[in-house]
């Protein structure tokens, strides 16, 4: 999206499927090592959990144990992203992975973004977890931060649900990949390491999404 990922990033349109255009993905560039988003064991069993309600089981013990576990989920998710930061890879137009340290608000309202090109982007994002500060926009060699503002999200789909989206790089969205669509038809595809990895990113950007309409409720 052209606000919400900008810099380094072109961001995704939607169009016509006829214009989908076909390129090799490129792997991310060499060197961006550092912390991905960590998967919590409570994860799975929130999944087994959620097959046995989609089977028709509603027991009341049954609900309470998954509203505990998503508030664990949550907890942890909303912890390692806002006390310090994990790379995650961002698509570009031409398939190529663009790696960004993401973090949280401390408000829980948007995922900043910075693209890891920079050997200055980790150490100014642990530095400003040690201060309990949100990194400015200077910070990491003047790359400038990108935020990807939950109360503009209008989807999160997945791999399948991509495919009806008609975006530049739908040929080369994989299982491993979820693409979030803004307002004003602009989106931004994550690729994870793993299956589980871009379910629990799904997941927990749909509950902070809710979450946004939940506060605006209480604090319009």
């Amino acid at each position: 999206c052209r606000d919400c990922a900008g810099g380094n990033i072109e961001p995704a349109t939607l169009h016509r499927e006829s214009q989908v255009p076909v390129k090799p993905p490129r792997k991310p560039d060499a060197g961006s090592d550092g912390p991905r988003l960590t998967v919590p064991h409570i994860f799975a069993r929130f999944q087994f959990s959620v097959i046995y309600t989609q089977l028709g089981a509603t027991q009341g013990t049954l609900m309470d144990q998954q509203r505990s576990m998503l508030q664990r989920i949550l907890k942890s998710f909303t912890k390692e992203l806002t006390s310090g930061f994990v790379i995650m890879s961002v698509m570009a137009n031409d398939g190529s992975l663009l790696e960004h340290a993401c973090s949280l608000d401390q408000d829980l309202t948007m995922l900043y973004m910075k693209s890891v090109d920079s050997a200055f982007v980790a150490a100014a994002a642990v530095a400003a977890a040690a201060a309990g500060k949100q990194p400015g926009p200077d910070a990491g060699g003047g790359c400038g931060y990108k935020a990807l503002v939950f109360r503009e999200i209008e989807r999160i789909s997945s791999p399948e649900e991509v495919r009806n989206l008609h975006i530049d790089n739908l040929i080369l969205i994989d299982e491993c990949c979820t693409t979030v669509v803004l307002a004003g038809q602009r989106c931004v595809t994550f690729r994870l390491e793993s299956v589980d990895a871009r379910e629990y990113l799904m997941l927990c950007l749909q509950v902070l999404r809710m979450s946004q309409d939940k506060a605006r409720m209480w604090y319009p």
